[in-house]
């Protein structure tokens, strides 16, 4: 009796304040949107995302001029979920239930299929940015003084950016108005490791990387920044990593970055990488790397397999100083 009266409540508790409009026929899906058991709360038990090119049951609307679908998610709990409507189309049932994708979209599909992992070498992005938190911060026994830190994980193109953010979290997202975003549901363990791979967070740097990139990845914010720290940690043990780190205050250039992608993640991966360089004074310092990447993060492991998937970018600087800890 009591789980019956629990399941009445969170169903009375999904639909809005004013009452909901009968549908039938099916929602197809466009894009991954998150799919609400409140539209008033925004609440979203299990972080459930609509899967391109799916086709899900239509219940209802929420008004007569609908803003959102209620639509039953198999699997999710409670399965009836709110999705707005320029998520994707409806059909009536004189039109048919659209079939699902044949297959149906894989996950690496769902999740962007193309990315961009951006990473940092922090000594030399915060000589151009010295105010910064995370760069008074800096000391030379910190984790950045000779590990490549966290910028972001980015699902193509470009423009695939911001999906379902409101405009008021995206205008203090593009105008740095960071700290003015919400805070990121992340577990302790997951948030300790972030704050030192990426210490762009005492600028709260992981707000905006979620909301412009994050909400397109088609995951919770837990499992986009684990797959983004899983990445990481394959460069920060790999051959690349040893390479800045044990050419502190020396040049070094793109073919031997490039070479040393080639020697931890094989043959060709190099070519996927580009570098950013900025001029500082009488030299030209490596800031950022850019790395071109297809297919599914299932672990550390999968970065050679998405380097070997992806195609070659151009390379960007030709060569730049791996700076020191500490503004000059």
């Amino acid at each position: 009796m009591r789980r019956m009266l629990l399941a009445i409540i969170l169903a009375l508790t999904a639909l809005p304040a004013r009452a909901e409009v009968p549908l039938t026929g099916y929602f197809t899906a466009s894009k991954a949107c998150p799919a609400l058991q409140s539209i008033r709360r925004q609440t979203n038990p299990g972080d459930v995302m609509t899967r391109p090119g799916a086709t899900y049951d239509l219940l209802a609307g929420n008004s007569d001029r609908p803003t959102h679908y209620w639509i039953v998610i198999p699997g999710a709990e409670p399965d009836r979920r709110w999705v707005a409507v320029d998520c994707g189309e409806r059909s009536t049932d004189a039109e048919g239930r659209r079939a699902d994708p044949t297959p149906a979209a894989p996950p690496s599909t769902f999740r962007g299929t193309q990315y961009i992992l951006a990473i940092n070498w922090q000594p030399a992005f915060c000589e151009t940015s010295p105010n910064k938190p995370e760069c008074r911060a800096q000391r030379p026994s910190s984790f950045e003084a000779t590990n490549i830190t966290l910028h972001g994980l980015w699902p193509q193109p470009r423009d695939n950016d911001y999906c379902n953010v409101s405009p008021a979290e995206q205008r203090d997202s593009e105008q740095g108005y960071w700290r003015d975003l919400p805070q990121l549901p992340l577990s302790r363990s997951l948030r300790t490791e972030l704050d030192q791979a990426m210490p762009g967070t005492l600028s709260a740097l992981e707000r905006h990387e979620w909301t412009k990139h994050g909400t397109c990845y088609g995951t919770s914010a837990e499992r986009y920044f684990t797959d983004a720290l899983d990445l990481l940690l394959a460069v920060n043990t790999s051959a690349v990593a040893e390479l800045f780190a044990g050419n502190i205050g020396r040049k070094i250039t793109l073919a031997q970055v490039r070479a040393a992608f080639d020697e931890s993640f094989g043959k060709g991966a190099g070519d996927r990488v580009s570098m950013a360089c900025q001029e500082d004074g009488n030299r030209q310092i490596i800031t950022e790397l850019t790395i071109g990447l297809t297919g599914t993060v299932t672990g550390p492991d999968a970065l050679s397999a998405m380097l070997a998937a992806a195609s070659p970018v151009d390379g960007g600087c030709r060569s730049g100083m791996v700076d020191a800890v500490g503004l000059r």
